[in-house]
């Protein structure tokens, strides 16, 4: 089971083991145990990203890059990320809008992905408050930074995405 991951890709539908053959000689993929949904480590995010949009992979669907992955259980998935999203304060400066999204797969009756972005999104609003002195802005629809949790069965991942990276790359795309 691949634990250092680096992306997240969904394949286009039914097209898993497609994607999965074209994705082989770009970096260590593996099925998640969900229904088109692969985790993979790349050695060059910005390179993989530029592949993708140039429609190296034609079963691909969307990507979401990942910089922190760890594993998780229903009981501590809320404390893990409280701690794990602490390194994206200093990210969000004055006058940034920041969003959270939580896409679940698995834990279907332990952990519901709107609680989660609730409760793990107020407690980030209340530490940039905090630390940075000033509320801060959120932004659902289209903010500056988005902080995107994937979590996928036992396995978590956070991407920090930019709305620069989301202009540049339309194969980024959050739920």
């Amino acid at each position: 089971m691949l634990e250092n991951w680096n992306v997240l890709v969904i394949a286009g539908r039914n097209t898993e083991a497609e994607l999965l053959k074209e994705l082989e000689e770009d970096g260590e993929f593996e099925r998640s145990g969900f229904k088109d949904v692969l985790v993979g480590r790349v050695v060059d995010i910005v390179e993989f990203l530029e592949d993708a949009e140039n429609k190296r992979y034609t079963h691909l669907n969307r990507v979401i890059p990942i910089d922190d992955a760890f594993f998780v259980s229903p009981e501590n998935v809320v404390e893990i990320l409280k701690r794990r999203i602490e390194r994206y304060i200093d990210e969000i400066e004055p006058g940034d809008t920041f969003g959270f999204r939580v896409e679940r797969r698995g834990m279907k009756e332990e952990l519901s992905s709107q609680a989660v972005e609730r409760e793990v999104g107020g407690y980030f609003y209340d530490l940039v408050e905090k630390i940075n002195g000033r509320k801060p802005k959120v932004n659902l629809k289209n903010p500056d930074k988005l902080i995107a949790i994937e979590i996928v069965g036992n396995r978590c991942g956070i991407g920090f995405i930019t709305k620069e990276m989301r202009e540049k790359y339309s194969v980024i795309r959050v739920k």
